[in-house]
């Protein structure tokens, strides 16, 4: 009867040692993300933005911290076409995860290359930008997110064709970007 109850006592005690080990998130972090802006494909649907890339790569080494980049490519062979391209370098944290929910801010830094055909005047965006992101695990292997995004850019046109001694012409513009635009995830 002893032995019974001992073992009783030890199984009991190892689930709950085990219970105490299981964390608050169902999946963990996984250390390669793919993300495709959904608008790219559901125009009518999902919120459109100059600022966000078509495809999304960010990598979570270990901790709380990951790595990001993102690209973005546009040809038109219209008359009045042009060639588009841009790239992001980011870093981002993790704030707090909850379940199948991920949430995280970070901060970015982007520029965008256009050159239109019928004119020659190639024009640059070069800005940074601070975000939240919201996270959402359908599976370990996929995942639904935003990130709204507070962003300041300087823009500038070169002018070739001009006699003028000053060839560029520049702004700048603040605003949110991102909001509303979602983004489907792939991790390995």
């Amino acid at each position: 009867m002893k032995r019974i109850i001992t073992a009783f006592f030890f199984l009991f005690f190892s689930c709950l040692c085990l219970a105490q080990t299981q964390k608050d998130t169902l999946f963990t972090i996984p250390k390669h993300q793919i993300g495709i802006g959904i608008n790219k494909f559901i125009k009518s649907i999902f919120a459109s933005d100059d600022n966000a890339m078509v495809i999304n790569y960010r990598y979570s080494p270990k901790g709380k911290w990951s790595y990001r980049t993102g690209f973005d490519y546009k040809k038109d062979d219209s008359e009045g076409g042009f060639t588009q391209f841009a790239m992001k370098l980011g870093v981002d944290r993790n704030l707090k995860r909850y379940r199948n929910w991920n949430f995280y801010y970070g901060a970015d830094a982007f520029m965008r290359y256009s050159n239109y055909k019928n004119i020659n005047k190639p024009q640059y965006d070069n800005g940074i930008g601070a975000f939240i992101g919201v996270q959402y695990f359908i599976s370990p292997h996929f995942s639904i997110s935003t990130e709204p995004m507070f962003y300041y850019k300087y823009i500038y046109i070169v002018d070739r064709d001009t006699f003028q001694k000053d060839k560029k012409t520049g702004w700048s513009e603040t605003g949110f970007g991102k909001v509303g635009f979602v983004e489907l995830n792939f991790h390995f």
